[in-house]
């Protein structure tokens, strides 16, 4: 285990999304091979964290959404969103945020969620459980699902499950950080995912499994980021909630759907 100072990690990250309120403004956004928004805000703070993390942690690897990986391919390695959200910022919509995440052997063992705009700083270190502007967090467990527990969908999810079967209010907030980090906090009962990635989803998965939740696809299988550090997204869709929550949630969900689980 490897020694990480916290009061940096989130300092950091607080610094880097006081950079990005910085430059939200008037952005203009551009069109990745993928067809997804890049940003200067993105490039920048990414440049940014990438100095910083080098400086502090210089043999610790960088994974970053726009720039790829820099380093060994063993031993530690942050995996940095530096826009989680983007879609989100370019809209002026407030949920987007600043997401960085260490992984060691693939698995997060320390991560920090900041959403500059509500000015939410999320943090978890393995074993040490998670937090929410320094309030402990715990992720309340449920017997049944009722009409207005709110579940979370990614969007990629949202577009390609049936949810008929559904009980509660289905909220889709464009930033899979943000949803997962609200599941931790109990701010919504579950997150239903599919097609996402290790820098995405490292920090704020972290966050929710030190709440007391799970993350798991619908085959029961668990989610594993190292896999995703090779093959990218997701293939399949998943569930993170607490441990009742997530059985109840892939039940109804089942209904519709565990037949048609294909790759998106």
């Amino acid at each position: 285990m490897v020694d990480i100072d916290s009061d940096f990690l989130c300092a950091l990250a607080r610094e880097a999304g006081s950079h990005a309120l910085d430059m939200a403004e008037n952005l203009h956004a551009e069109l990745k091979p993928d067809q997804t928004f890049v940003t200067r805000v993105d490039r920048e703070i990414e440049r940014f964290l990438y100095e910083q993390l080098k400086n502090r942690y210089p043999h610790f690897a960088f994974l970053g959404e726009e720039t790829g990986w820099h380093g060994s391919t063993d031993g530690p390695l942050w995996a940095v969103d530096p826009i989680d959200g983007t879609t989100n910022m370019v809209y002026n919509i407030p949920i987007w945020g600043v997401s960085i995440a260490l992984l060691l052997d693939g698995e997060p063992v320390a991560g920090v969620f900041y959403i500059p705009r509500l000015d939410e700083l999320f943090y978890a270190q393995l074993g040490q459980g998670s937090y929410c502007n320094g309030i402990r967090l715990h992720s309340p467990d449920r017997t049944v699902l009722h009409l207005e527990d709110t579940i979370g969908f990614t969007s990629a999810a949202a577009k390609n499950l049936r949810t008929k079967a559904l009980h509660g209010r289905i909220r889709c907030l464009g930033s899979i950080a943000a949803d997962i980090a609200y599941v931790g906090r109990g701010s919504l009962a579950c997150l239903v995912g599919w097609s996402e990635g290790a820098y995405d989803m490292a920090a704020a998965l972290l966050v929710a499994k030190e709440a007391g939740c799970v993350a798991r696809y619908f085959s029961g299988q668990p989610v594993e980021l190292k896999p995703l550090l090779t093959q990218g997204k997701t293939r399949e869709p998943f569930i993170i909630a607490p441990p009742n929550t997530y059985e109840l949630v892939r039940a109804e969900l089942a209904i519709d759907n565990l037949q048609d689980s294909k790759e998106v």
